[in-house]
């Protein structure tokens, strides 16, 4: 074998192998990117769920009032109804049932065995049983493992909790990112002259 047989035959392993290492990380980096996206989207997801909860609550809120209060007139009876059946439009119109499937499948399949995944199962099982207290069972009363639900101010508490610490999940450099309080706001109204 000669000197350049020899350099070229190193050359091609030293390629081979910066080959190799360049595929395994670029691997690694679309196994994070990919991670990153399902946990963008379980953030996207539970946004929806805190934004419409208080329909649930709400309405949640009237069925014990009905169920209760054995004097009910028809117009509470009737003004119950009719907040059962916007609250079934609203479900549809944000497909309820299959962001909380898809909550559930990338909670399981993305997050490892920690707190976080078993509050985002809590979060689940509330949303699914006021659901069903609501929507499914809305004259009865019914036994579910949870029969009773937090305040929309507690839930939505509970709720940015969890979307702050999936965001510390994605491992980008943040912290408490989600937060109710907009600094910003009175700096825009003086700056365009809105009241």
């Amino acid at each position: 074998m000669t000197t350049s047989e020899s350099i070229t035959g190193g050359i091609s392993i030293v390629a081979i192998v910066i080959s190799i290492i360049a595929y395994l990380q670029n691997l690694r980096i679309e196994k994070r990117q990919l991670r990153i996206e399902k946990l963008e989207e379980m953030l996207e997801i539970t946004h929806t769920l805190m934004g419409n909860y208080e329909y649930f609550d709400d309405t949640f809120f009237l069925k014990n009032k009905l169920l209760l209060d054995k004097k009910t007139n028809d117009v509470d009876k009737e003004k119950y109804i009719k907040q059962v059946k916007e609250l079934i439009k609203i479900s549809e119109s944000i497909n309820l049932q299959n962001k909380l499937t898809r909550l559930f499948v990338l909670n399981n399949s993305y997050l490892p065995k920690k707190k976080l995944k078993e509050k985002i199962g809590v979060l689940i099982t509330i949303y699914t049983c006021i659901a069903r207290n609501t929507i499914s069972e809305p004259f009865n009363k019914i036994k579910l493992p949870f029969n009773d639900f937090p305040k929309r101010w507690d839930f939505s508490e509970f709720t940015q909790e969890i979307q702050n610490e999936l965001i510390e999940e994605m491992d980008l450099g943040y912290k408490n990112s989600i937060d109710k309080k907009n600094t910003y706001d009175q700096e825009f109204k003086k700056r365009y002259n809105l009241k």
